[in-house]
């Protein structure tokens, strides 16, 4: 007789691969015994059992490298607490290079490894066909070897974190499907199965590809899609060797791996397909999808070409998957923006088995606590605009995620399916003079202007890249004459009513209890004295004002705004970003351009920073406000976009005569990075203190009404700890800085850069870096001592870290 649920949980986990599994696993080893997991048919059925079971430590990220280090660490030892073997072998891994270009990435790739104490080194071409006697080395200029990957068995890890949930106390239960998760004033409250309903405090979403469809039934989205996913298996090899490591050839779209003495190998598609586009069949279990031989003909030649063993081999399995991916390459992992209580894991993006165990974890800690354990925020669910989490958006963008798995990661990557949505009232014109567009959230913005001649294309390298003499002349610009950039996709919340003042001086760090007309740039707080955001505010009435956020963050901060908004407080919240374009213009003499086309005293007296006016420019009435991301004099001018080309042509002529130029984002990040601005997302989030990124002038404890964080603020910055952020510049002129380069002092890792640029005006390449202090009871001040440099591709370059922006320190210039 099957066993009957309950009519309550603690937790409800729906899903039964090896994320479900992992949740239910690590909430149930912390002591939360009232877990129920519920698998629509039987655990791993999905997509999980088909799994190639590769385990590598080293991800693309922080977040994700610590899932996969811990997932290395729990398959060491899950088989002493429960009995069951995991199928993991430590084999290693060898990664190939057939081109400079491939070589630069996995060197920087095995730079990266030293920031986590993941043994990573290069090997020659000898070396690895010594290693790997069946690969043709014909073309391989080298590799680089992780001794501690391997691979795993998928069900057995699935079945080992199921039986550790049991043997903790959590119950699971297949063969009931979740028809519907229960929501009340909300909230989750339970789910509706095909054997009845259980009220549940927590709603868990581990769907894997059905996670999406369950997701859009309340309103929560989950920005994946089902993508088929080749690989075959040879039939068995006599005297293949057993302890053969994984190999991994990039360009040639293929990784190898022995499978019970035969070779395993998958594809990294160059053309991939979407698929169950109406959705997935009711009865799908541990099924494949048909296998097209034209869909993988093209990656198969390189394959035979690479290991010519294949050529007179038989294959055994063809086999064709489903498998889940994402629109951006992140991983969804978190609270959904609009349910409490409701929480996601899902879109991994063919990572499943070496995340799986971490991520797990950590949406568990994150139940547990309240709050993520680590920085997640590239996988928050609130960066998913509503367009993103819907199916046609998804069938056009998530296959090139698939596509891009194995391609070259470029820096300033740009995608190429499912653009130009977004479009600013300046595209058209920008666009005619040369703009070379990327996107953020679907906006179209210029990254870089082609000179006459040049195509605006980004023609991608780890080196110099096309684009970087144009950019530089667009930073010259900036500092020494006047540039222009679109800022229209920049997000605008409007805060309103008669309670406005009063929930911002909650909700904000700095003092909102400004007269009409003033501009503050402020952060937010979480209760742990953490960053969720960073924004300028305006105050444009008594009962209004414009808080203004990055591209990516808009949705993210409208929401922290909306759920801060206490019963019975008089404060309406609206997104006006398309309301305007906004126009930025900076500069030595962007003074001089703007006072030709209008009418009022620009004077420092008149119009000082941190101000906002109304007045004309050309026909057009606008708002302007003194602000800078460049460190140079400059105004943010907002236009409605009826009136928005007119503006542009007005203020284009009157700066033909001062040198005006238009410049895109490319040069802005190495301007602001120049200038030791920060951004949210890249140099710190809700994990760092304002004292650790320098931004207590931001924060006014004082002021009557005490900010969110403020208590937890002052005792983190009494407590001093770090890692801190500063300023660093390479000492030689050639190499490049990305990001995520280890920065060593006195020869041992420090830290790491979290933004890079070129400098045009300090002549080498500049970056952001969080740096840890010696426990030598010095905290930050102690950091101006020793010797630094900055690996870079195997090389450690000397550098210069300060504690001050090494351009302008004193802002003169913006203050001028």
């Amino acid at each position: 007789m099957a066993k009957q649920i309950p009519s309550h949980a603690q937790v409800v986990i729906i899903g039964g691969g090896i994320h479900g599994c992992s949740v239910a696993y690590h909430l149930a080893n912390e002591g939360w015994k009232d877990v129920v997991l519920l698998e629509r048919k039987q655990l791993t059925s999905g997509t999980t059992w088909h799994a190639a079971g590769l385990v590598g430590q080293l991800q693309g990220s922080h977040a994700t490298t610590a899932f996969a280090k811990y997932g290395i660490e729990l398959l060491q030892e899950i088989e002493a607490e429960t009995g069951q073997n995991p199928g993991y072998r430590r084999s290693g891994s060898i990664s190939i290079a057939v081109n400079d270009e491939r070589h630069a990435e996995l060197k920087r790739k095995a730079d990266f490894a030293r920031l986590f104490g993941i043994e990573a080194h290069a090997m020659s071409t000898e070396e690895i066909s010594e290693r790997w006697p069946l690969m043709n080395p014909e073309g391989v200029l080298g590799g680089i070897y992780m001794p501690s990957d391997g691979s795993a068995n998928p069900i057995d890890l699935t079945q080992a974190l199921a039986k550790g949930a049991r043997m903790h106390g959590a119950q699971i239960f297949e063969q009931i499907k979740v028809e519907e998760v229960l929501l009340e004033n909300g909230k989750a409250t339970g789910v509706r199965t095909s054997e009845g309903t259980i009220r549940a405090d927590v709603v868990v979403n581990c769907g894997g590809m059905w996670a999406r469809e369950l997701g859009q039934q309340s309103g929560v989205g989950v920005p994946l899609h089902a993508c088929e996913h080749y690989y075959l298996v040879t039939e068995a090899i006599p005297d293949l060797p057993a302890d053969l490591p994984v190999l991994r050839s990039y360009c040639d779209g293929t990784y190898w791996k022995e499978d019970a003495g035969k070779l395993l190998f998958g594809f990294a598609h160059f053309h991939a397909r979407a698929w169950a586009e109406k959705g997935i069949p009711e009865e799908f279990e541990f099924d494949s999808l048909p296998f097209v031989e034209d869909d993988v003909m093209d990656v198969l030649e390189l394959a035979m070409n690479r290991v010519p063993l294949l050529q007179e081999t038989g294959i055994r399995t063809f086999f064709n998957g489903p498998e889940s991916y994402s629109y951006d390459g992140r991983f969804t992992l978190g609270q959904a923006p609009d349910i409490d209580n409701y929480y996601v894991l899902a879109g991994v993006n063919s990572t499943g088995i070496q995340s799986g165990p971490g991520a797990g974890r950590a949406l568990a800690q994150w139940i547990m606590k309240g709050h993520p354990p680590i920085d997640l925020s590239e996988m928050d669910p609130a960066r998913c605009e509503a367009f993103q989490a819907r199916d046609p958006y998804l069938r056009e963008r998530c296959p090139e995620t698939l596509v891009l798995t194995y391609a070259m990661h470029w820096p300033n990557r740009q995608r190429e399916t499912a653009r130009n949505l977004r479009r600013t009232p300046f595209h058209h014109a920008l666009k005619a003079r040369g703009a070379c567009f990327t996107e953020v959230q679907g906006w179209e913005r210029p990254g870089w202007f082609a000179r006459e001649g040049m195509t605006p294309e980004y023609q991608y390298s780890f080196y110099r890249q096309n684009w970087f003499d144009c950019a530089q002349e667009e930073q010259k610009a900036a500092r020494e004459a006047v540039a222009m950039i679109d800022y229209s996709m920049l997000g605008k919340l409007m805060v309103e009513g008669r309670d406005a003042e009063s929930f911002l001086q909650r909700v904000c760090t700095n003092d909102m209890a400004m007269p009409v007309g003033k501009v503050a740039y402020t952060l937010m707080l979480n209760p742990r004295g953490g960053i969720e955001s960073d924004v300028t505010v305006a105050r444009h009435g008594d009962e209004a004002f414009m808080v203004m956020s990055s591209i990516s963050h808009t949705r993210r901060d409208y929401l922290h705004l909306r759920d801060q908004i206490a019963e019975g407080e008089d404060v309406r919240l609206r997104d006006v970003t398309s309301a305007y374009g906004v126009l930025g213009l900076m500069g030595p003499k962007s003074r001089e351009v703007l006072a030709e086309v209008s009418d009022i005293d620009l004077s420092n007296e008149a119009f000082p920073f941190n101000s906002l006016q109304r007045f004309y420019v050309g026909h057009a009435e606008v708002f302007a406000q003194r602000l800078s991301y460049s460190g140079e004099l400059g105004w943010e001018i907002f236009v409605t976009p009826d009136f928005a080309e007119h503006v542009f042509e007005v203020l284009e002529a009157a700066g033909e005569a001062h040198g005006l130029r238009l410049i895109g984002g490319e040069a802005l990040n190495a301007l602001r990075i120049e200038k030791g601005f920060v951004h949210w997302g890249h140099d710190m989030a809700y994990t760092e203190a304002p004292h650790q990124i320098g931004l207590g002038f931001a924060c006014k404890p004082k002021k009557s009404i005490p900010f969110i964080g403020r208590d937890a603020y002052l005792a983190r910055k009494d407590e001093n700890k770090g890692p801190f952020l500063l300023y660093l510049k390479l000492e030689e002129p050639e190499p490049l800085l990305h990001h995520n380069e280890p920065v060593l002092r006195d020869g041992q890792v420090a830290g790491y850069v979290t933004a890079g640029a070129y400098g045009a005006t300090l002549g080498s390449a500049v970056g952001l870096c969080l740096i840890s202090p010696a426990d030598d009871g010095k905290g930050k001040a102690g950091l101006a001592e020793g010797a630094y440099s900055v690996l870079v591709e195997g090389r450690e370059v000397p550098a210069t870290v300060s504690l001050q922006p090494l351009y302008d320190p004193k802002n003169a210039r913006m203050l001028s």
